[in-house]
């Protein structure tokens, strides 16, 4: 069984408990403005170019076996698309981090060769694996056989998901996973579909399924200035989730911009324009809004 991943990282601390590894699955059914992993949204590999890091030495044009590559007197490197096979060779020559390759189809047997190299770490900090993307869900085959096999190797699972995708799917793949982290980006329908591309109703649909489930799961709610920073639509968030018996607490994401470089590594314009990143001190005030609700309301670490 194989999938497409675009990262893993190691010793991470923020997406679960304890130290943790993260793997990043490609594809991803939402198209949110806001999208800080925008490498993550399409299935396929793709290339990224960061020309602040490239110094123009040349590596990767006389090294492309398609010749898709050349140096533009006006604009630099440009890469042909069309000619370009994603063989990965501008990348491996290119000393200076300037070419990455996001996207690479892994086993199961791979991926756990790397999550068990920090086995030790795990198993003193109640640590594990974190699977995120993109979204997850889409790889649904593949993420339920590294569920399998980390609980043989008594690793604690954990998976960042959208819940957009059928039940069934749902049911099959989350069953045996320790913890779900799940995205409420807005209550209203019409304004979720604005703003991801997809109606919300399968999303919140399946929040109650995972409830009824008796999983373990924290409500994350990216909190986006002229999208969904109004008291009242976090009011009405925080109310309808104070019905679920297995909610440990929901999880305010600051809005930041650590994303932008990527849209213009892919070639693409950042949605968001110059919208200027929240801090977390200006919203530590929905905590208390959050208990007149009823729900315990965190603020993450941005």
């Amino acid at each position: 069984m194989t999938g497409i991943i675009f990262s893993i990282e190691r010793y991470a601390i923020e997406d679960g408990p304890g130290i943790r590894t993260l793997v990043f699955l490609k594809g991803c059914p939402l198209i949110c403005e806001w999208c800080s992993n925008p490498e993550s949204q399409l299935h396929t590999p793709e290339l990224l170019y960061f020309d602040n890091k490239c110094v123009s030495c040349g590596r990767c044009v006389s090294n492309c076996p398609q010749g898709a590559i050349h140096h533009d007197r006006n604009f630099g490197l440009i890469t042909d698309l069309d000619r370009c096979t994603l063989c990965g060779l501008c990348v491996e020559y290119c000393y200076y981090n300037a070419r990455e390759l996001s996207g690479k189809e892994m086993t199961v047997e791979q991926v756990m060769g790397i999550v068990l190299r920090d086995k030790l770490f795990y198993d003193k900090s109640n640590g594990g694996l974190t699977i995120s993307g993109g979204e997850p869900l889409l790889q649904s085959a593949f993420v339920s056989e590294l569920i399998e096999a980390c609980k043989i190797q008594d690793i604690s699972t954990a998976i960042e998901t959208s819940l957009y995708a059928d039940e069934q799917i749902v049911e099959r793949t989350l069953n045996n996973v320790d913890l779900i982290f799940v995205d409420i980006k807005h209550i209203d329908i019409f304004k979720h579909l604005d703003h991801t591309g997809v109606s919300n109703e399968k999303i919140l649909n399946n929040i109650r399924l995972i409830d009824r489930m008796n999983k373990n799961f924290i409500i994350r709610v990216p909190f986006i200035p002229g999208v969904n920073d109004d008291i009242e639509t976090q009011r009405q968030i925080y109310k309808w989730a104070a019905q679920l018996k297995n909610l440990k607490h929901i999880e305010i994401l600051p809005y930041h911009r650590l994303g932008m470089g990527k849209y213009r590594a892919l070639g693409r314009e950042y949605p968001m324009g110059d919208l200027k990143p929240v801090l977390k001190k200006e919203l530590l005030f929905l905590s208390e809004i959050g208990k007149e609700c009823g729900v315990e309301v965190r603020i993450g670490a941005l």
